[in-house]
Order: C-alpha cells, then structure tokens, then sequence
C-alpha cells in the first residue's frame, strides 16, 4: 500500500480536456452531482481544484458557489487545497473531483475540507479506483508519467476509512468506468450493466457523497423516575 503523502512533484491537471476520456469522465460525475445536488442546502459551496470549478451544482438549493484552485478555469477565488483560506464551519457543502488523486497529501486536503464544513455538511469526492483498468495503467512503466495514469489511485475502501476517521458519514457510493473508461458504445453500455451488477470493486472511478457528523462526547441522558406513589389514595395495596 503506498503511503498517503508524498514528497514527489505531480503534475495536476487545471481542466477535464487535458485528461484522455476527461469529457466523458466529467459527464458521468455531472449526471450523479445532479441527481444528488438537491439534497444539498444551506448558503455555501465550495469547488475544491479546477476540476470541480468546471462541474455544475445548478441543481443544489444554495446559491453562493465558489472555485478555488491553485490554477485553472471558472475560479473565484486562488488559493490551496492544503490551506484553504476559509474559515471553519462556514462551508455547507465541498466538492473534491479527483482532488486527491493529484495531491501530494490527501489527509491533509480532506482535515481541511472537514474543518471548514459546517456540521451535518456535505463532502462530495471522486477519485480513480488502482483496482480497476484505469489502475492496471498506473502500473506499467510506458503510462505511468501520463494522464490520467500519474493519479496516484487510492481505493474507495480506503478513502471511505480516512472519512469514517474525520466523523464523516457515507451517504452515496457510486461507481463507473468498467469498459476501459470509453465512450457509451453500444459493447460498452453492456460492460457498464454488467459491471454494475457483478464488478463493482473493479470500477475505474468512484464518486461518493458522505455528512459530517458531530456527536456530544457525553450523552445527554434523560432521568426517569417513577412516582413514589402509584395508587391513589384508598385504594387497596398488595402486601409483599
């Protein structure tokens, strides 16, 4: 397993057009953001990484979204993912589009978007799955310098633990990409069924939405206590 952080220079891509397949990616990960943006509200949403500043959320209830990146397209604002300059519990909702599969220190990048998420918001991410096509790619010599190849491909399993660690809630786990991440052919329209049904571990990309949950550190208990005297006066009492 490789370690989550690392000292390497990687080269993040600042649009979907500079990732082969990046347009049917994005289309993909567009079609779930719409079915789910309903259940998001509040005032606030932040884009995290200029791949996600190019995804709508037009179908979410909150209104002020902003993109933040290092570079890229359809920003408002310049800033990094390992510092975000926001400050916490003020975000009601984060989208990370294969944020980190180009971040030299994912924990870091999911610390902040939980630090500056409000309580009960939401965190939606995706990311490339290494036990998958797209991940047989990462290990050969000849691909592993190029898109989308380079990402650095953490599991589901895996990502899912980091956020069950920060008091997130998993919501949605969703999958695709089982037909070497091509086009919706009419083969692979049938791969995509079928991988659905049987292969979901094996899935190229996954796209999950979880909450951030806050519990009490002492539970609030509520004291029961019946009345010292149940029967009313003059009615018989059973001796013990």
């Amino acid at each position: 397993m490789q370690l989550a952080r690392t000292e390497q220079q990687l080269a993040i891509p600042t649009s979907w057009a500079e990732i082969p397949l990046g347009d049917w990616v994005a289309a993909e990960i567009q079609e779930r953001l719409d079915s789910w943006c309903p259940q998001l509200f509040g005032y606030h949403l932040l884009k995290i990484g200029s791949l996600s500043a190019e995804l709508s959320c037009g179908h979410s209830r909150i209104r002020h979204q902003i993109g933040l990146a290092r570079a890229g397209r359809l920003l408002d604002c310049i800033g990094d993912p390992l510092a975000l300059p926001v400050r916490e519990n003020c975000v009601d909702a984060c989208l990370l589009a294969h944020v980190l599969d180009f971040s030299p220190d994912p924990h870091q990048v999911l610390r902040e978007a939980e630090r500056v998420l409000t309580d009960d918001g939401w965190l939606i991410l995706s990311g490339y799955n290494p036990l998958s096509l797209a991940g047989l790619g990462h290990l050969l010599p000849w691909y592993r310098r190029r898109l989308p190849w380079s990402a650095r491909m953490f599991s589901p399993a895996r990502v899912t633990d980091w956020l069950q660690l920060l008091g997130f809630e998993v919501m949605h786990d969703d999958r695709f990409g089982y037909a070497m991440m091509g086009p919706r052919s009419r083969i692979g329209w049938w791969r995509e069924s079928l991988g659905r049904d049987h292969l979901r571990p094996f899935a190229s990309v996954y796209v999950i939405a979880a909450r951030k949950r806050r519990f009490p550190l002492i539970p609030v208990r509520q004291s029961w206590s019946l009345t010292r005297q149940v029967t009313a006066s003059g009615m018989a009492r059973q001796g013990w």
